[in-house]
């Protein structure tokens, strides 16, 4: 089975692209974290970020095997 390379990058992209989120996400908490010291917006941004990462990640899977 062979992978059509247009479906391979944009696959690839959408991974990156929700990398740079995540990462966007985590420190955007960490600075609140570290002005305000409330645990709880970094756990709700660290958490959105993992479900987002999820998500990311068996999208990836499934257009890398179309």
């Amino acid at each position: 089975m062979t992978v059509d390379t247009e479906v391979a990058d944009a696959a690839t992209w959408s991974l990156v692209l929700a990398g740079v989120v995540v990462a966007f996400l985590v420190g955007v908490g960490l600075l609140q974290f570290s002005m305000t010291g409330n645990v709880g917006k970094l756990a709700r941004n660290v958490s959105i970020g993992s479900l987002l990462s999820l998500f990311a990640v068996g999208f990836y899977r499934k257009w890398h095997r179309a």
